[in-house]
């Protein structure tokens, strides 16, 4: 039987999106078999009244915290990452304090557990970024060039017991509580390319920024390294 016999049969309305490998969608328009019409659309119309069509929920995120890169909310997990821009700061060495250290610019991971309507922080990851006004999917990935971190990027705490929290958006002074805290010896031989002792480089780096020549490349863009700590694309 031929398409127009067919057509002829049918009875309702119909329509018909015709796509090509070179040049713009049809839709085509039937009553009762009969054609009512051709039209040509760009792909971008077909899409958005596509979508129109479906019945859907908008996901809402909670408040998040400043600078927040990524969030994904599972039945029971949360993952938040965010930037911290370069500043210089104060670091606890031993029994020293070293006024003006340079930190890099640098991306905190949290995973957070639900448990009876309170978030428990489960883990700290920390890396630093290349230095590029607004981090993307592309930027480059650095291990973080200190101590305490070790090579899954995991923050050691010590004896130090994080807060539980009520919402999201308190992730945002956990990052005070990394630099605050005092820096051991743990994990720094090979955290970076410098070469030097700790104590030597925070004091070669006072005053100035973070040399980007330092760091050392995890070979990860950030899409891939936030993949890599939550599995979520």
């Amino acid at each position: 039987m031929s398409t127009a016999a067919q057509l002829e049969k049918e009875t309702g309305s119909k329509m018909v999106i015709v796509i090509r490998d070179h040049g713009l969608p049809t839709i085509e328009e039937f009553h009762n078999g009969v054609s009512l019409g051709e039209g040509v659309y760009t792909h971008e119309a077909v899409v958005s009244a596509l979508f129109q069509s479906l019945d859907y929920s908008a996901i809402m995120t909670p408040i998040l915290p400043r600078n927040t890169l990524f969030y994904s909310e599972g039945p029971s997990k949360r993952y938040v990452f965010l930037e911290v821009p370069p500043q210089n700061r104060k670091v606890f060495y031993h029994d020293a304090e070293i006024e003006d250290v340079a930190f890099p610019r640098m991306v905190f991971g949290f995973e957070c557990m639900v448990q009876e309507n309170k978030l428990t922080i489960t883990k700290v990851y920390v890396a630093a970024l290349e230095d590029q006004i607004i981090p993307n999917e592309e930027s480059k990935v650095f291990f973080y060039p200190y101590t305490n971190v070790d090579s899954t990027f995991t923050v050691c705490w010590g004896s130090q017991k994080l807060p539980l929290i009520d919402r999201v958006s308190q992730l945002g002074t956990i990052p005070e509580l990394f630099f605050n805290s005092p820096n051991s010896d743990c994990y720094y031989s090979s955290s970076n390319l410098s070469k030097k002792p700790f104590r030597a480089l925070v004091e070669e780096v006072k005053g100035g920024t973070f040399p980007e020549n330092y760091l050392k490349d995890t070979g990860l863009k950030l899409q891939e390294w936030i993949h890599k700590l939550t599995g979520s694309f």
